[in-house]
């Protein structure tokens, strides 16, 4: 595949962009990184995801006229909550390491400083999870852990790492 980071560009997500992201979490091991377990939590995921599309709060990565990444963060209600937010992050299997994810989030952190006085953005991520040393990468700093945060299917816990930026 010939690639060129610049023909990767960058929009607001549409609603539409749900099919994908529903598609890469079913690619096989993917959910190996987040709670959901079936298809049911999985459209639940994507709905919450992909509604904040309405605020202008998510991007799309889109290479080739496909969507291949897309970044989100949650806008807070509450006015003394207003400076910071939670993001969710998540480039198509197929396409990561290809700096996708850094122009994704080189974006949506611009956003939500310019458009929104975001201030401190914050993240979540599972122990072993190799998205772990791109987000130290990009200046997220770890504040905390859980142990024992989801319990998998065979029985054993795994925990997650709580992550955040000034920006």
């Amino acid at each position: 595949m010939e690639y060129h980071i610049d023909d990767v560009h960058i929009r607001y997500t549409l609603p539409e962009d749900g099919k994908n992201l529903k598609e890469w979490l079913l690619e096989p091991g993917v959910l190996r990184w987040f709670p959901m377990d079936n298809e049911a939590e999985i459209d639940d995921a994507v709905r919450h995801w992909i509604y904040y599309y309405r605020y202008r709060s998510s991007l799309t990565a889109v290479y080739d006229g496909e969507p291949v990444g897309i970044a989100t963060f949650y806008p807070q209600a509450y006015k003394k909550l207003k400076h910071q937010a939670q993001l969710s992050i998540m480039v198509s299997p197929k396409h990561r390491n290809l700096k996708i994810g850094e122009k994704l989030m080189s974006h949506l952190i611009h956003l939500a400083k310019t458009q929104f006085q975001i201030e401190l953005l914050h993240l979540e991520v599972y122990e072993e999870n190799p998205a772990y040393s791109f987000y130290k990468r990009l200046g997220f700093l770890e504040f905390g852990r859980q142990s024992h945060w989801v319990r998998e299917a065979d029985g054993k816990p795994r925990g997650r790492i709580f992550m955040e930026r000034f920006i």
